[in-house]
């Protein structure tokens, strides 16, 4: 699919699965599921994307890391995995609150719909460039 095809990407319905990922329904009826490892690891805010200079973001899907200036410990990877809160941001999308309290990235929908990965959108991804965040 071509990214022009989620311009109007709005969920018939969301949903917690019992082990913590995200399913949506989108209008059209396709269903997605985002595991949050996954969700994390794209997080669309500045620092984690790297607009603002090499990413920095604390987890990454395959393999777990920690990018630490000074300050603190990091809490535990499973903490940062966590989604304690989610909430509308407008009509376009949502924030969601992670464990370590990351919460400066709103997935649009448009952006979720994107990075799908069901069987049939990860065929259409690999014919097709890297979606815009």
């Amino acid at each position: 699919m071509k990214p022009s095809d989620f311009e109007s990407a709005r969920p018939a319905s969301l949903q917690w699965l019992d082990d913590g990922s995200v399913a949506v329904t989108w209008e059209g009826g396709h269903d997605s599921i985002y595991k949050r490892p996954y969700l994390r690891s794209r997080c669309p805010c500045a620092s984690c994307s790297g607009t603002h200079g090499p990413p920095t973001t604390l987890v990454n899907e395959t393999k777990p890391r920690f990018n630490i200036r000074a300050g603190p410990k990091p809490p535990p990877v499973e903490v940062a995995f966590k989604i304690i809160g989610a909430e509308p941001v407008g009509q376009y999308g949502l924030k969601f609150t992670w464990g370590d309290l990351h919460d400066t990235g709103i997935y649009s929908y448009r952006y979720l719909r994107s990075i799908c990965r069901c069987d049939e959108c990860l065929q259409g991804a690999a014919q097709e460039p890297e979606p815009a965040r």
